[in-house]
């Protein structure tokens, strides 16, 4: 009977989230949708963690395979990586890097004024 609840509560999460994508015509994943409704309703105390537990852990268990066709993906588009590694690089560098920037300066600017109250 607990794997069937386990089983039920990540379904019928996911279900919601095919639901309402399917409502809003969004481009959202309905798996993360799903994701985020599951959390949801974990932080809210609707539904406990040991009541997940029994088919969650098998699947966590096996999750590295998963991540095989991203893996895949990669290295078949080696060749267009290779080409633009510099441009790439140079993204992966700037973007965090001035977001960093950014959201240091604006808790820094909010920081400032806080004292000067």
């Amino acid at each position: 009977m607990k794997y069937f609840l386990s089983s039920a509560i990540i379904l019928l999460c996911l279900a919601a989230g095919k639901l309402i994508m399917h409502f809003i015509d969004a481009s959202f994943p309905a798996p993360l949708l799903a994701m985020v409704i599951l959390l949801l309703l974990l932080l809210s105390g609707i539904v406990k963690e040991q009541q997940l537990t029994p088919c969650a852990s098998p699947i966590l268990n096996v999750m590295p395979i998963f991540f095989i066709p991203a893996g895949v993906g990669f290295i078949e588009h080696l060749g267009l990586i290779k080409t633009h590694w510099p441009f790439l690089t140079t993204v992966m560098i700037i973007v965090p890097l001035s977001s960093l920037i950014l959201v240091a300066s604006v808790v820094g600017h909010f920081k400032g004024t806080e004292n000067n109250e």
